[in-house]
């Protein structure tokens, strides 16, 4: 059997993930206990995604709870009792509702799909008494940033924090007009996210794709901002899934970015 980081529970719906979505797939309550129990020694963090709750919420019944790393994204806002239930038996539980955000579900589904998930937010949510944002990575791993270290730099527009949004595809964390990048905050509070960033920067993509999503950042720019071309599109062609892209989207993504086609792998 594939051994995978990831289990969809699904609710018949499948083929909305795509065939090729990287996770296992029981198809019935015993099989969702068997994977639970099988999974539970694992060292490494396995994400389960739930569309419906139901048969994780039998585990309760004739199964121990595990400490394990195993962790749940619920993608529809559970009830208060199973939300708390489902606490005992994973380490992590992400679910909307109660000022947590999530992914619109059709970039969810793409970005768990990818190989950089845990460098991208899926979820978020604004404690503003407590002053401080919690941002949960694909894998759910927390990132917790006090409201100041958005407002060190005194930007312009200032953050509005009652304003809160994930964009451009978990890579931006938006609070009113104000954006901040996912890597910049990866690399002030994780050290190993930190350590991987410096060991990128010997490698420097000077790649098309990598030269579009600087420049892309320095003009401020989401994927969603280039007319004729669409934001899936550009998150292939920056992630080197397209290497070869027509001229006439070339000239659309340069027209957009604000220089000639052949100055872009200048930046």
């Amino acid at each position: 059997m594939t051994s995978y980081e990831m289990v969809l529970v699904h609710n018949g719906r499948k083929a909305e993930w795509a065939p090729d979505f990287p996770a296992e797939c029981p198809d019935s309550t015993a099989a969702v206990r068997e994977t639970y129990e099988r999974l539970g020694d694992r060292r490494h963090p396995v994400l389960w995604v739930a569309e419906d709750v139901s048969p994780l919420v039998a585990l309760a019944t004739g199964t121990d709870p595990l400490a394990s790393e195993q962790r749940l994204l619920i993608l529809d806002e559970p009830s208060g009792p199973r939300k708390e239930l489902l606490h005992l038996l994973f380490r992590v539980v992400v679910a909307p509702g109660k000022g947590v955000t999530l992914l619109p579900i059709e970039i969810l589904r793409e970005v768990l799909a990818s190989d950089r998930r845990t460098e991208v937010f899926v979820a978020g949510m604004i404690d503003r008494a407590a002053e401080l944002a919690v941002l949960y990575r694909g894998n759910l791993a927390p990132t917790v940033v006090p409201f100041a270290w958005f407002l060190r730099r005194n930007p312009t527009p200032k953050p509005n924090f009652r304003d809160f949004e994930l964009t451009d595809y978990g890579q931006s964390v938006r609070f009113g007009e104000y954006e901040a990048a996912t890597d910049l905050i990866l690399y002030d509070f994780d050290a190993d996210y930190r350590r991987r960033a410096k060991e990128r920067q010997l490698k420097l993509d000077d790649s098309l794709g990598g030269c579009i999503r600087r420049l892309r950042l320095i003009r401020g720019l989401s994927r969603e901002d280039f007319p004729g071309v669409s934001g899936k599109q550009i998150a292939r062609i920056e992630r080197g899934e397209i290497t070869n892209v027509r001229a006439r989207t070339l000239a659309a993504i340069a027209a957009a970015l604000k220089v000639r086609p052949e100055e872009i792998t200048s930046y």
